[in-house]
């Protein structure tokens, strides 16, 4: 059995009022592609839908239009929420939809859907587990006192039997630890906190996991455990992760083969670094979304201007100096004497331009003037 893992679509993102969507729905369709040669038999979409809990049209209708494609084709495709969507919204007509072969898990009621596929060798039990926060499980177990969220996850999984003979695949969306070891994040996942967390040991009567909530594409437990990943990059510390999505190929129990299939993104998202004049002088027109890092020690008048010349999609420009004295500065605690407004400003353009105020004297004398007249206005 052929099985495509994937998670984390956010769909309906924006960066610096950048949509991706457009960037969204070419990569979906090149999940229904991928789907579709590799013959599978069902794919797992765990978590992260949208990237809001109220989404905007034009991302339901991307979505729409992915489970369309999957129906038409006859392939099963299962969904779980994640903690950026919302539960209840998702499970909007879900009933309606499982005559589709499209089966949601929106929101959590205390026990976990089930499915069966088969095929020549046996069953996949297929386990839905949503996003869910520990003080929902103590208010659907009222009985039962949990001390973590991994003991609520426990006791949800005990609820659902396994037979040791067949194949046993979990769903899931949310943070694990393996050994106490959490995967790598980037900046754009949402952290969910300390008592978020759940340990690998609690999933160990399955035979795969398909996690979403991490972005980059990565093992928890070799094997075993796996986070697909994201649909695409959605951060600058992102940009060097090849974005993929993971096939199961299941054949016995204890015969799993699992390998990813690079998304080829028409934009990519990337980093360049260097004084600015060498960056103009080397660019090559592209429409990737940019973050340029200028090693200048100087300000340079529109820098920005210019550069969006050959990338017409440069989101940040940072001039790495500013930000390695503002991270000197934030690990040490400084005594600031009480400076006059004049002395202020100087220390400002000082700073940022620097301008020496109280060399030019002319200049420093109207600032001066200026000041006194502010403060006397104050």
């Amino acid at each position: 059995m052929k099985i495509l893992h994937l998670s984390d679509l956010h769909l309906g993102r924006r960066m610096y009022n950048y949509s991706f969507l457009p960037q969204q729905k070419k990569l979906l369709e090149q999940v229904v592609t991928i789907a579709e040669e590799q013959a599978v038999q069902a794919v797992l979409v765990a978590g992260d839908i949208y990237d809001k809990n109220v989404p905007v049209a034009e991302a339901v209708t991307v979505l729409d239009e992915f489970l369309t494609a999957l129906s038409v084709r006859q392939i099963p495709v299962f969904l779980i929420s994640g903690n950026h969507d919302s539960a209840e919204r998702l499970q909007f007509g879900s009933q309606l939809l499982e005559h589709q072969q499209v089966y949601i898990a929106g929101t959590f009621t205390g026990k976990m859907q089930t499915y069966d596929l088969e095929d020549a060798y046996g069953k996949v039990h297929l386990c839905l587990l949503p996003f869910v926060k520990q003080s929902t499980l103590a208010s659907l177990y009222p009985d039962e006192k949990f001390h973590s969220l991994s003991e609520g996850i426990a006791h949800v999984l005990e609820q659902t039997p396994l037979s040791e003979n067949d194949r046993n695949l979990l769903m899931y969306h949310g943070f694990v630890l393996h050994n106490g070891d959490g995967p790598e994040l980037s900046e754009s996942e949402l952290q969910l906190g300390g008592t978020q967390l759940v340990e690998a040991s609690v999933f160990s009567a399955f035979d795969y996991v398909a996690l979403g909530h991490i972005h980059k594409p990565q093992w928890v437990k070799s094997g075993k455990i796996r986070y697909s990943g994201s649909l695409m990059k959605y951060s600058f510390s992102e940009s060097l992760q090849n974005k993929s999505v993971t096939l199961l190929d299941w054949k016995a129990k204890d015969d799993l083969t699992v390998t990813t299939i690079p998304l080829q993104p028409e934009q990519d998202m990337r980093v360049i670094q260097g004084k600015l004049e060498d960056l103009l002088e080397h660019a090559e027109p592209s429409d990737d979304w940019i973050r340029a890092e200028l090693t200048d020690r100087e300000l340079i008048p529109y820098a920005l201007e210019r550069l969006r010349m050959s990338y017409p999609n440069l989101m940040e420009l940072v001039y790495l100096y500013q930000e390695e004295q503002i991270a000197a500065s934030n690990t040490e605690v400084k005594l600031v004497p009480e400076q006059s407004l004049v002395e202020l400003l100087g220390g400002f353009l000082d700073s940022v331009y620097q301008y020496q105020l109280e060399e030019e004297p002319e200049a420093y004398q109207l600032m001066e003037e200026i000041c006194k007249e502010a403060e006397q206005e104050k």
